[in-house]
């Protein structure tokens, strides 16, 4: 069978390699050398330290073990290292890689990682037209220390200054654990990824003392930006001229600053908010917060069933801002709250389309540590009182989404608001709220649960 297949012509075997895992095509050059240079081949090359992880575990629970010093995930980031230097020695340069995707620990292995595609793009053997990294501490973030974070940012720094080419390539880059130790090390950072399209923080911060209370962003190719759960002051949009997207999830509450500053960002089209309020969170106003955001199309904002962390006001101060909204998101709003404030948007968004309303009782987090911290920082749930006229009309939205909908006067209060204002409405979705995706966490309620409900 072997001989069989050796035979074949490469794009027939470069078809079978592209559906099986690159560590087990690159062994593939091992066993034959009519397979050798096939890997190097490859339009889409992913080295992803967890699937080696991975694939180590399994060989363990499989029976072929060896003895080591090293951790599992100096043993993953020393294959992806040799994967890599494998695949691209024998690159040529003659085509381009269409997908480049390697996700590693930032450990001391790491730079034979890195140096590997570095040196491969200097020399001129390959060239990417999508090229990604995914680069975390070897500990789960809630398990890392300020020491840990720091030595991935000393780490982190150090890569892109001594692998400048291979940070240039990238379209796309996630950070995970790190510390910024001064604004020059984020600045350090966007200059060297001069391609860079995407970008997603992801519980990061400052150190004490350091001046990057605000994350300043700076780059001119930028298209989205993503930063969940990090500790900083506030986040800079100081000028993005590309950027389409932005979300913040999980901020640390300042007393004086917004979580998000618009600079100059004059394609931004999506807003996305997230966090659990807590009593350390002010109350936001969003004639402050959106300011420098008048051609925002995509409006998100997420409760998290907490606080309901902004003050609804009225068209005078928000429809200059949201005049050129399309579709507004007011998701995981706390079931002990009324609805009607929502129809605050439909005051200020004139050219609105889509309204989504959901409404759910559940937090992720294991249930001991929910009730600690409910206890210890969650304030009470508020409730938000609105009035809106009776003869309001919205002449533009056409679809209206309730999750997590019951037979209840506050439900139907509110449909039949928005059926009586919304002149040109052509659906009403109510929906059953939904499985949470993180905790496996399952609704209480089901709608519609009886013939009645869904004979209605």
């Amino acid at each position: 069978m072997a001989d069989r297949l050796s035979g074949l012509p490469d794009d027939v075997l470069l078809s079978i390699l592209k559906r099986v895992d690159l560590r087990d095509a690159v062994r593939t050059a091992i066993l034959a050398k009519r397979w050798r240079h096939l890997p190097a081949a490859l339009p889409d090359i992913v080295l992803d330290v967890l699937s080696f992880r991975k694939k180590q575990d399994d060989d363990h629970q499989d029976g072929f073990t060896f003895t080591s010093r090293l951790s599992r995930e100096a043993r993953a980031n020393l294959a992806v290292a040799h994967a890599a230097k494998a695949i691209l020695a024998r690159r040529s340069g003659e085509h381009a890689i269409d997908r480049l995707l390697v996700r590693f620990y930032l450990r001391a292995e790491s730079i034979g990682i890195v140096r590997s595609i570095d040196d491969a793009i200097a020399s001129g053997r390959a060239r990417f037209r999508e090229a990604a990294f995914d680069v975390r501490g070897e500990k789960r973030a809630l398990e890392c220390t300020g020491r840990d974070t720091l030595a991935n940012g000393r780490r982190l720094a150090s890569l892109v200054g001594g692998c400048p080419h291979a940070f240039a390539g990238l379209t796309r880059l996630r950070v995970e654990s790190v510390t910024l130790r001064g604004s020059n090390d984020v600045a350090n950072v966007l200059a060297a990824c001069e391609n860079l399209e995407i970008l997603s923080l992801h519980s990061c911060d400052a150190s004490a003392g350091s001046n990057v209370a605000a994350l300043e962003m700076e780059h001119p190719r930028l298209v989205r930006l993503d930063v969940d759960a990090c500790d900083f002051e506030t986040v800079d949009l100081k000028w993005l001229p590309r950027l389409v997207q932005v979300s913040n999830n999980i901020w640390f509450p300042s007393r004086t600053l917004p979580p998000l500053v618009f600079g100059h960002v004059p394609q931004l089209r999506t807003v996305i908010l997230s966090t659990v309020g807590t009593v350390n969170y002010r109350t936001l106003k969003l004639s402050e917060l959106l300011v420098n955001t008048t051609g925002t199309r995509t409006l998100q904002m997420i409760f998290e069933s907490e606080k309901i962390w902004f003050q609804p006001e009225s068209p005078k101060h928000l429809a200059p801002l949201l005049r050129n909204l399309r579709i507004a998101c007011l998701d995981k709003i706390h079931k002990e709250c009324d609805l009607i404030w929502t129809m605050f948007v439909l005051e200020a968004a004139p050219l609105l389309k889509e309204l989504r309303i959901s409404v759910t009782e559940h937090s992720c987090g294991s249930l001991a540590a929910a009730d600690v911290m409910r206890k210890l920082l969650y304030c009470k749930k508020n409730n938000i009182e609105w009035h809106i006229d009776s003869d309001f009309k919205h002449y533009n939205l056409l679809l209206v989404t309730v999750v997590g909908f019951e037979i209840k006067d506050k439900f139907v209060k509110l449909i039949k608001r928005l059926a009586h204002a919304a002149v040109n409405l052509e659906d009403i979705h109510l929906e059953d709220e939904v499985k949470c995706e993180n905790c496996q966490y399952y609704p209480t309620t089901w709608y519609p649960s009886t013939d009645k409900e869904r004979e209605l």
